[in-house]
């Protein structure tokens, strides 16, 4: 099962005031069904906040139009999350996932992520500074899945590996996004030398490939992405498990991480939790 946790919300919808419109919400519709051609069974659509959260960026999803051969994790009407983020997909069908990513300079923006537990199935955060990659990587927020660099840009800070092993260590995944390797030569080579970085940094461990594509002509084949890993030195199978284990990983993190108190799996109620059954317990004591 190939998985592809970043198909990208228009930019207006992560900034204040932030909606997408039917003719977007086509164009992503039209992602999606590429994916499941494709050959991907779980895609994620990922809003990128930038700045604070607001009420919009939790009630985008209340406005998503019915998806041809897909399956909502939400509910279309009220945005109430629906069944576990990892539950199966039925033949012919494409699991949709809902995912936020936080642009974060500033550590009040990362504590706020707390507040958007239900309204989203994957939380990323993308640092900009040094201070914020420690931040994200060495468990300060709970609400963190995904670290995501961004792949296109050069980077004021360096990702060292006595930083994100921390990450790896809380079980926070690193993405590698695809979409800047099919851009402009320059920023082609910058993709190489951040996802090289990552690579060496994870040493392969942990690393989801992603396509960040807005339209459907960006997206590729998962083994045409596994072949990619070629480029970064990362080995055929380590490269195939960034599309399949270490994607399905980061969904069980999240979905463990909102089903639980800092990672502590909740226990499960019976009958005899409920008041009458532990009065009976009682009776059954004495």
């Amino acid at each position: 099962m190939f998985y592809d946790l970043n198909i990208p919300l228009p930019e207006a919808a992560g900034k204040a005031g932030g909606h997408v419109s039917s003719q977007e919400w086509a164009q992503i519709a039209q992602t999606v069904e590429q994916a499941r051609v494709l050959g991907y069974s779980v895609v994620a659509l990922n809003l990128t906040l930038q700045g604070k959260l607001a009420p919009e960026h939790l009630s985008v999803w209340n406005t998503t139009p019915e998806f041809k051969n897909a399956q909502l994790s939400w509910d279309r009407a009220t945005g109430a999350r629906v069944g576990g983020a990892t539950r199966s997909v039925g033949r012919g069908k494409i699991r949709m996932l809902r995912r936020l990513t936080a642009v974060i300079g500033d550590a009040t923006q990362g504590h706020s992520l707390a507040s958007v537990d239900g309204a989203y199935d994957i939380v990323a955060v993308q640092p900009t500074n040094d201070a914020m990659l420690l931040a994200a990587c060495n468990g300060t927020w709970d609400a963190v899945d995904i670290v995501a660099l961004d792949m296109g840009q050069r980077w004021n800070f360096v990702a060292k590996q006595k930083v994100v092993t921390q990450a790896l260590a809380l079980g926070v995944s690193l993405e590698i996004m695809y979409q800047p390797a099919l851009a402009g030569e320059k920023t082609r080579q910058q993709w190489v030398s951040n996802a090289a970085a990552v690579v060496r940094a994870t040493r392969g461990r942990s690393v989801i490939w992603t396509s960040a594509a807005r339209r459907a002509l960006d997206l590729r084949a998962p083994y045409d992405i596994a072949n990619l890993g070629e480029v970064l030195q990362l080995n055929g199978d380590l490269s195939k498990r960034a599309l399949a284990a270490n994607a399905r990983a980061a969904l069980m993190h999240a979905f463990t991480r909102s089903s639980t108190l800092r990672a502590v799996i909740a226990p499960k109620h019976s009958a005899a939790d409920e008041p009458e059954g532990l009065a009976k317990k009682a009776r059954m004591a004495r």
